[in-house]
């Protein structure tokens, strides 16, 4: 009987470690769409190839969680049609930086242009938490160019801010993936 207690205390602990941590709040979900009217999570395995063309468009490696990708899709009324429809999305993604682990939600609008980010968790240098710096990443789309040494200011350790630039790169792509593009 104390065997069958432990399982799930045991699995409940593993579940969380094997992707990108728990759901993501509706209060977290509206600093970056604070029009949306709800918020709905979709998962969608990407295959080998939209995880090649992720990695090639970013220039940063996709990692095994990255293949299940969970999108929170923003939904708000359109002013003209008063009809329900989808205004952006929300992923998460990690980074590496140079003294640890960063957990980034990256909000998209519909053309893959970042709307925002936000670090959830970060084992590195808080530097990188700040409006100035991730305030910069707004705004960039596919199109833009994502110089790391000449198109942003770094802050705190620059392999770690990089690595930063790269993951909100990256969840971009992944986003865009999602959509089918």
């Amino acid at each position: 009987m104390k065997k069958l207690l432990l399982l799930p205390v045991t699995l409940f602990m593993i579940v969380p470690a094997l992707g990108h941590g728990d759901a993501l709040s509706r209060e977290t979900l509206k600093k970056f769409f604070p029009e949306a009217e709800n918020f709905v999570s979709r998962q969608k395995s990407l295959t080998s190839q939209q995880l090649l063309q992720v990695e090639k468009a970013s220039g940063d490696e996709v990692q095994e969680v990255d293949r299940d990708l969970t999108v929170y899709v923003a939904i708000a009324k359109d002013p003209q049609t008063g009809k329900m429809q989808s205004i952006g999305g929300v992923v998460v993604v990690d980074a590496l930086g140079a003294k640890g682990f960063l957990d980034l939600a990256v909000g998209c609008n519909l053309d893959g242009s970042i709307r925002k980010v936000l670090v959830l968790e970060n084992m590195d240098d808080k530097e990188l938490e700040s409006e100035t710096f991730l305030g910069q990443l707004e705004g960039k789309g596919p199109s833009d160019s994502w110089d790391l040494e000449s198109g942003f200011r770094l802050v705190g350790n620059p392999a770690s801010a990089r690595a930063v630039i790269r993951a909100v790169r990256r969840g971009m792509y992944l986003f865009l993936a999602f959509m089918g593009r």
